[in-house]
């Protein structure tokens, strides 16, 4: 009796299994929301920049696959290559001196490095590779 009341346990089990095993397999949750962020246009057909705003918050580039993000507050500038975190930088921090808002407003990527303008006049160079900020400058008037 024993025998045929664990036969039912065991089929339903067994055919659980599989279920389990692909709710594993599926993909981690994207640290950004991918419905915010813009396609890097094709070479010649447009600038390859964005504004951080409530519905664009990055770009993806077309070179490198990578995400480049901007942080809700507008201070950093966070690097994805696929769903891992390939760096993090302070932009905003990195600034000396800003005119205007401490926020990023504008972000251009080019072959080898990422353009971002801080504030009214200040602007930075940031590496595409390790996220270091490599320039900074203040435009006069």
């Amino acid at each position: 009796m024993l025998k045929t009341a664990f036969y039912p346990v065991a089929l339903g089990l067994l055919l659980a299994l599989p279920v389990a095993a692909s709710a594993q397999d599926q993909k981690p949750e994207s640290p950004y929301n991918a419905q915010l962020v813009v396609r890097q246009p094709e070479i010649g057909q447009g600038n390859p920049s964005f504004v951080p705003s409530p519905k664009v918050r990055g770009m993806k580039a077309l070179a490198d696959g990578k995400v480049y993000w901007v942080s809700t507050d507008n201070r950093q500038l966070l690097a994805y290559q696929g769903n891992r975190l390939a760096w993090k930088t302070d932009v905003v921090g990195a600034c000396p001196t800003v005119v205007g808002p401490r926020a990023i407003q504008n972000v251009v990527l080019s072959s080898n490095t990422i353009f971002v303008r801080v504030g009214e006049r200040t602007f930075t160079e940031v590496n595409p590779d390790t996220g270091k900020v490599t320039s900074v400058t203040l435009q006069k008037n």
